[in-house]
């Protein structure tokens, strides 16, 4: 039963697009999954861990300098600037050459890469934060830092002075180990696919019939095709079809693999169909009407019939019955005398008792799949085992 078939991509993207559920649970069960492995994963970081210590230092400008730069207060830009020259030569060598009297040696490049100077344009205060991996050297740097800018305001920029206002102070920077970039893409990639390959690993397992090919490739038969609910154009070609191919088909079995309330509802308007055409048709449910077709097979049994332009057997509250093929024959020869088209309707897998006894005196078989509906197991074997007791096998394919 497995079908071979060139690849179809517009069939490929329906079944992406049919099972993208799926696939974005599959995909975010992935990532996340991936993301808590390569988290727990990961090695203990071995640098050792890094101190930040702060000093403040404050601008100020004599009294009689205030009234010229921007009443009385420090001008912003002025902050700003030396906050600048902090982080340059200017600093950073007398900085070096007294850490190195202190027994720090540092080269200057080094230095400067651990310090950042910086202001809040609204005081005239400047925060000098140094970072190295050593609590004490980063007191220590902080301290001259601070101590030496402070001492240097006035050459430096010709006027005013600074003071160091807070001793520094010291905190540990926790480090945060990024995760590496070539294995979250990696990561993702791999979820991608397998999201897609799970829609595709769920589309395989489904057995249902999903086009038009099973039907053309496993049951070998050109099936004529319907939509779920068959307008009255499809209908008659349905109904011309079983004309030309046996004009005086009295007796159709209507035979549904999985039972449908579309295909039932489908076979019904088939038979207002014949009877639109001026047929009398007689709609049989072989599940419900066989012990009303045993009591047929007796010559007394009055024929009474129920519904409209389609007639029904009476309902009965007997069980379903195992008729015999007698009695099937027998209460067949009397309808036949009423009703011009008689169509058994028959749901089920299996070719058995009833079922088969109706194939065995029909003139013609309808075998009516559903696209996502119908089995492809229960299609084959309705296919297999009524291909040798009927004579005209139409197969009518609700779908696209």
């Amino acid at each position: 039963m497995l079908e071979s078939k060139k690849i179809s991509w517009r069939e490929i993207s329906n079944v992406l697009h049919r099972r993208l559920l799926i696939e974005i649970i599959v995909a975010l069960v992935v990532l996340v999954g991936g993301f808590f492995v390569l988290h727990l994963g990961r090695a203990t970081p071995t640098a050792a861990p890094k101190y930040t210590a702060t000093s403040q230092v404050l601008l100020t400008l004599p009294e009689s300098k205030q009234q010229v730069v921007l009443e009385q207060t420090v001008n912003p830009q002025y902050v700003t600037t030396f906050a600048d020259v902090v982080g340059t030569d200017l600093i950073a060598r007398p900085v070096r050459t007294k850490l190195a009297q202190q027994g720090i040696k540092l080269s200057l490049s080094a230095l400067e890469k651990m310090v950042d100077a910086h202001t809040n344009n609204n005081n005239s205060l400047i925060e000098i934060n140094v970072t190295t991996d050593k609590r004490v050297t980063a007191k220590q740097i902080a301290q001259v830092y601070a101590q030496v800018a402070s001492q240097n305001v006035k050459p430096i920029m010709g006027l005013g002075r600074g003071k160091v206002v807070t001793q520094p102070r010291v905190n540990q920077v926790l480090a945060i180990q990024k995760l590496p970039i070539k294995r979250i893409a990696i990561l993702v990639i791999a979820a991608i696919i397998l999201g897609l390959a799970s829609g595709c690993v769920v589309e395989i397992l489904d057995r249902r019939i999903r086009s038009r090919y099973f039907v053309a490739s496993t049951l070998a038969a050109t099936p004529l095709i319907l939509t779920q609910q068959p307008t009255a154009i499809e209908l008659a070609t349905v109904r011309n079809t079983l004309d030309i191919a046996t004009p005086h088909a009295q007796i159709l079995v209507a035979q549904l693999p999985n039972a449908s309330s579309e295909l039932t509802a489908a076979v019904q308007a088939l038979a207002q169909q014949y009877a639109a055409a001026g047929d009398r048709v007689l709609l049989v449910d072989l599940a419900t009407d066989t012990a009303m077709l045993q009591q047929f097979a007796v010559a007394t049994t009055p024929a009474d019939y129920q519904g409209g332009t389609v007639a029904r057997l009476p309902q009965s509250p007997a069980t379903p019955t195992l008729l015999t093929l007698a009695e099937f024959e027998r209460s067949l020869a009397r309808l036949k005398g009423d009703f011009q088209r008689i169509i058994f309707v028959a749901a089920g897998a299996e070719i058995v008792g009833n079922q088969q006894l109706a194939l065995h005196l029909a003139a013609a078989r309808l075998l009516l799949l559903q696209q996502g509906v119908t089995t492809k197991k229960a299609a084959y074997q309705l296919q297999q085992q009524s291909q040798s007791t009927t004579p005209v096998n139409v197969v009518l394919y609700f779908g696209n």
